[in-house]
């Protein structure tokens, strides 16, 4: 369910781009926030040694201090979120965050050898900016690939990325659909999804995903 995700999650973290002053330039804060979570990356790679301890714990962070996790999670499950009960929304928003830091921890070698290009910025309403670019294979093994973050930029809160589209694939809303499709299935029961959550990190973190 998650390999996506992993995947997109793990190209954007070599992404590094110029940043422009500006505190109240909203395509500025984006672009801030994207280069200082790389710079952060880029630090910890430089001394990877494959440990997959520490590798969980640098995701871990940079999920939890780059991404609007929060937003992330309601939006994942529509309008099902409002049926949920507070103790299965608690638990769904940590099995999200676990489920997605161990496979991205499963595919953390895909890091390597990649370089960005960066693109252009949009501003989409009142609140989030479009940061654009292309990732590139240094080795030459895999073909480019267009990514385009959606960073929610609102005011008087730090900016926090909430979707990323790989060639135009929105991956959050791809997520989504298949929460939701698995919530109908159980007849509109919000537990069932928890339990796939739960068997999802059941699977030893050096299985593919």
């Amino acid at each position: 369910m998650f390999r996506r995700h992993a995947i997109a999650l793990v190209l954007s973290c070599l992404l590094l781009m110029p940043v422009s002053a500006g505190a109240n330039d909203r395509e500025s804060a984006a672009v801030a926030l994207i280069d200082t979570m790389i710079n952060d990356l880029k630090t910890f790679l430089a001394t990877d040694t494959g440990d997959t301890q520490a590798r969980t714990a640098e995701i871990d962070r940079l999920l939890s201090t780059y991404f609007d996790m929060d937003s992330i999670t309601r939006f994942s499950v529509g309008q099902y979120w409002r049926a949920a009960s507070s103790e299965q929304r608690s638990e769904y928003g940590k099995l999200l965050h676990d489920v997605l830091c161990g496979t991205i921890v499963r595919n953390f070698d895909q890091l390597y050898n990649l370089d960005y290009s960066a693109g252009g910025t949009t501003v989409k309403g009142d609140k989030f900016v479009i940061v654009q670019g292309t990732f590139i294979d240094t080795n030459g093994a895999r073909a480019p690939v267009a990514v385009t973050w959606r960073v929610l930029t609102l005011e008087d809160q730090p900016p926090r990325v909430f979707d990323i589209e790989v060639e135009n694939l929105s991956l959050l809303v791809t997520q989504k659909q298949e929460n939701v499709a698995v919530i109908r299935k159980n007849k509109g029961d919000f537990q069932a999804l928890i339990n796939v959550m739960r068997e999802r990190l059941e699977t030893p973190l050096h299985e593919g995903s």
